[in-house]
């Protein structure tokens, strides 16, 4: 009844995670290919993974690289000429141009429309569905009502994230490797893979940055508004685990699987205290629900 997915870059991580609480895994870091054994950059590891995943019982996503340049184009044909081969159940692209390839690739594979795909309007919607997008993931700073309206208007289903950091910005250059003075010399020692912060000298505010990609300090949290996402027919959701434990991704889903499994029940969702305990727990600058309450995407709204 409903489906709840995750984010996996690496061999290692599908490897060595607990994703038991998931219905769908995305492979793939799609903000840098060049972090190691990247399967949106390795098509070699791609027909294991895709083996393991769907061993499972999980459908399984391939993130391609979210801002190729046309140095990259090559490389990238090569990963989806790979993928085509194998029975994923969608790719994931941010880049029109990547969209108008898979369509020229002759791919018959639904497409998901990413986060940087900045997808704003149900009119949006409408022109990617022509170029194979079943499933789109909303600009962010859209409301939950906006993104409500999106599916209602559109004949694509809307991803709902529910948890995680906020994806905001994201770059064809790293961040981490241009300010870290262990990079002197130009060559990435993947750094990335330890805790970034961009904080405000005055300490009221903090990003987290993971080298090409910057995402927000607070958690978003939905948790206390699970039955409210139930209600609305929604049933797509989507745990942001990028840069996270693999503790961190097992804990989450957990949390959430039980909580829409009663949802979608029509059971009372009980107290959720000790569930809100633990995910502050893991939230090194606290919760917050983003913008879908037509807020500035700091504050934690509970429930009502």
């Amino acid at each position: 009844m409903f489906e709840l997915s995750t984010n996996v870059a690496t061999p290692k991580q599908l490897r060595n995670g607990d994703f038991s609480a998931y219905d769908a895994l995305y492979l793939g870091d799609f903000s840098c290919a060049e972090y190691p054994n990247n399967f949106s950059s390795h098509p070699e590891f791609l027909a294991e993974a895709v083996e393991t995943v769907k061993g499972q019982g999980k459908k399984c996503y391939l993130r391609l690289y979210a801002v190729p340049s046309n140095h990259d184009l090559p490389w990238v044909r090569k990963v989806i000429e790979t993928a085509l081969t194998l029975p994923f159940d969608a790719f994931e692209v941010h880049n029109l141009g990547l969209l108008q390839m898979l369509r020229e690739m002759g791919s018959n594979t639904p497409v998901h429309l990413g986060v940087f795909g900045n997808l704003y309007t149900d009119a949006t919607a409408r022109v990617v569905k022509d170029y194979g997008v079943t499933r789109v993931y909303p600009n962010p700073e859209l409301s939950l009502k906006e993104a409500i309206y999106i599916r209602d208007h559109t004949p694509v289903e809307v991803l709902v994230p529910v948890h995680g950091k906020i994806p905001l910005v994201i770059s064809e250059t790293c961040f981490i490797l241009e300010h870290s003075s262990k990079a002197a010399d130009g060559k990435c020692t993947f750094s990335c893979a330890q805790d970034h912060w961009l904080t405000r000298t005055k300490g009221d505010w903090s990003l987290k940055d993971t080298g090409r990609m910057t995402l927000s300090g607070s958690d978003l949290c939905m948790l206390e508004h699970v039955d409210e996402l139930a209600a609305a027919g929604l049933n797509a959701f989507y745990v942001q685990s990028h840069g996270e434990s693999a503790e961190y991704a097992a804990q989450v889903g957990e949390i959430y699987r039980e909580a829409f499994t009663r949802a979608f029940a029509g059971q009372p969702p009980g107290d959720p205290a000790a569930r809100l305990e633990a995910l502050n727990g893991l939230a090194k600058m606290g919760l917050c629900n983003g913008y879908y309450f037509e807020s500035a995407g700091r504050r934690y709204v509970g429930r009502a």
